[in-house]
């Protein structure tokens, strides 16, 4: 039934419940799930109708992309047309954790997805029940914040509820979310890498190990 929610053990993860949550995903389902900084709506990132189906559920702009988590570095590759150099030592460095990196997406991949930009938000998340997810599912996951847009971010299973009542399939509690640290973005298609959002990552330390990188003025 839609808008079930489903109590998560955040450390040590059931097995049973992921299970259930993959058999909704692999069903065209959009679940609300926790992060390690709140709540996500995430879904299968390789169906086109899911993907427009979280955009119309968020009132996102259509032009906005969605970002995407991976289970693991290697993952990566089946998604994108390149990994440079640079973006190989930042994985290395600091996946998990929160630095997203937008690479140049391959074409078969939902254009929807990029926002019709051709480029893709990637990360890998530290958080005990994504990594049990991802683990299961073996494909990558939409990872956009769990809020029509304009709202504040929900940080409990019970705020996703209030949010998308029966428009969400499946929700995730994980217990209270709560972070104001959100990941660091890079734009890794442009050498010197750009820089789109400060986050979790400062831009000091991505330097020390890269070089310099550019700011977009809205970062």
């Amino acid at each position: 039934m839609r808008g079930d929610v489903v109590p998560v053990d955040g450390v040590h993860v059931s097995g049973h419940v992921i299970d259930r949550v993959v058999d909704c995903l692999n069903q065209g389902g959009v679940i609300g799930y926790p992060t390690e900084t709140v709540y996500g709506l995430g879904g299968d990132a390789g169906d086109g109708d899911v993907i427009e189906r979280i955009y119309r559920m968020k009132g996102r702009d259509f032009r906005k992309p969605l970002p995407v988590l991976v289970n693991r570095t290697e993952d990566v590759r089946g998604l994108v047309e390149d990994i440079p150099e640079k973006a190989g030592i930042l994985m290395a460095r600091f996946w998990p954790g929160p630095l997203t990196l937008v690479f140049e997406a391959f074409s078969s991949l939902p254009e929807t997805l990029m926002g019709g930009s051709g480029r893709l938000g990637v990360r890998v998340s530290p958080d005990p029940v994504c990594r049990a997810l991802l683990e299961r599912f073996r494909r990558p996951l939409v990872s956009t914040s769990a809020n029509p847009a304009g709202q504040e971010p929900a940080e409990s299973a019970s705020a996703v509820l209030d949010y998308f009542g029966t428009e969400v399939d499946l929700i995730l509690d994980g217990g209270v979310r709560r972070s104001t640290v959100f990941s660091t973005v890079l734009d890794v298609t442009e050498d010197p890498p750009r820089l789109l959002r400060r986050g979790g990552v400062p831009r000091e330390v991505i330097e020390n190990l890269v070089g310099a990188v550019h700011e977009t003025e809205t970062a």
